[in-house]
């Protein structure tokens, strides 16, 4: 007699240290999986439920899933009395699931997943992307539907809506990495995919970047505790130099990242380390912020615990940020509307003008550079070169 159950495949740990949520079916002395789509951590699923802790949405597209598959279980046995063979019946289940799911319900099932992982900023990028496309095609179909020319009308769809080269192809990567996930776990077969003969369009654009005479201007303001710019002005000035730190990073770290003459952290986005010198000056600046769950104080350990309010709560605090960076911007007279972003390529700019290669700019800014072999190399770069490179970058706008 066949069974399925869900259970966490602990066999071997994904790269961010999550497992795969699976259904298990046995069959005497054999058993395969079907994937899921979920990954979890450890602690985050009750062997004796069989559900995820604390979260019932997911637990109850789980519950609607499994009783799908139960449901093909007990007609494939019906008619298959005696000659069940597991993979026959883990292939009648998963192309019976081929007409079945929508689009929608599986890239929902996406976003939980990368919810329950903690990614809460690429589930809202899944999220628009999803929405968006909606407006555009019917999603709620199932991925056998889609196809080349089904992909050509999307693009075409939300060129009318006057979206930008750039925010079509965000849209259409999410979407692809949707159909590869898709294939993946098998709710499609390999032979379907759409994506296949489209490449997405990416149109050049050039970063916004300020001059050294201008950095060297917005550095020397002389603005007071009091003033309501003075935070973000200050927040500006760590961007840069931090060597072009990304905001969210910049506001998440703690007194956990400093060992001792040194801020240590790993970058959200990318994960890579990154570790730079903490100066005087760096320390004179996060000293004026009332530091407490982190050195700037803008967030709060409690801030933290809720990961989609978090996303929420800093898209808004960014906004401020750079609405205040921009009325500086006017301030100091600069040629371009300044953003936290400005001050990471303003500092690959600055580093290109005083001379420095692109290999330690692309070092100081955590990029990677060269071919596979040259970057093995090149991985451990002195970090004395590279804080060397710093200070001269920081003297050269102070």
């Amino acid at each position: 007699m066949a069974t399925i159950n869900l259970t966490l495949d602990t066999r071997r740990a994904k790269r961010d240290g999550t497992y795969p949520l699976v259904f298990r079916i046995r069959h005497e002395n054999s058993f395969c999986d079907i994937a899921t789509g979920f990954s979890i951590q450890r602690n985050q699923f009750d062997k004796k439920t069989s559900t995820i802790i604390k979260d019932t949405l997911s637990n109850d597209q789980l519950e609607e899933l499994r009783k799908h598959y139960f449901k093909r279980l007990k007609s494939y046995l019906v008619t298959n009395v005696g000659k069940e063979e597991i993979k026959e019946l883990k292939q009648f289940l998963i192309n019976k699931l081929h007409d079945e799911v929508t689009i929608t319900a599986f890239w929902n099932m996406h976003i939980e997943s990368l919810r329950i992982a903690g990614r809460n900023g690429g589930a809202r990028v899944y999220e628009n992307s999803l929405n968006g496309i909606k407006t555009a095609i019917n999603l709620d179909v199932p991925f056998s539907k889609i196809n080349y020319k089904v992909i050509l009308l999307l693009e075409e769809g939300l060129f009318k809506r006057g979206m930008t080269t750039n925010g079509i192809g965000v849209y259409m990567r999410s979407f692809r990495a949707i159909c590869n996930k898709a294939i993946d776990v098998d709710v499609i077969g390999n032979d379907w995919y759409p994506f296949r003969k489209y490449k997405i369009k990416k149109a050049k654009t050039t970063p916004k970047v300020l001059t050294i005479e201008e950095l060297r201007t917005f550095f020397q303001l002389d603005l007071k505790p009091y003033d309501k710019l003075y935070t973000s002005w200050q927040i500006g000035k760590l961007i840069f130099m931090l060597r072009g730190i990304n905001l969210k990073d910049l506001i998440l770290l703690s007194s956990k990242n400093v060992n001792r003459n040194r801020i240590i952290y790993k970058r959200s986005k990318t994960g890579k380390i990154y570790s730079v010198k903490l100066t005087d000056e760096i320390q004179t600046i996060l000293s004026s912020f009332d530091s407490g769950d982190t050195l700037l104080g803008v967030f709060k350990s409690n801030d933290l615990k809720d990961g989609q309010q978090f996303v929420l709560d800093y898209i808004q605090r960014r906004k401020v940020i750079n609405k205040h960076l921009n009325l500086l911007g006017k301030l100091t007279n600069s040629s371009i509307e300044i953003s936290t972003y400005v001050f990471r390529y303003s500092y690959a700019n600055v580093a290109k003008q005083l001379g420095y290669s692109k290999d330690l700019i692309a070092e100081a800014l955590g990029h990677e550079y060269g071919n596979s072999v040259t970057g093995i190399y090149l991985e451990q770069f002195d970090m004395k070169i590279v804080d060397e490179m710093n200070d001269e970058i920081y003297k050269s706008v102070c």
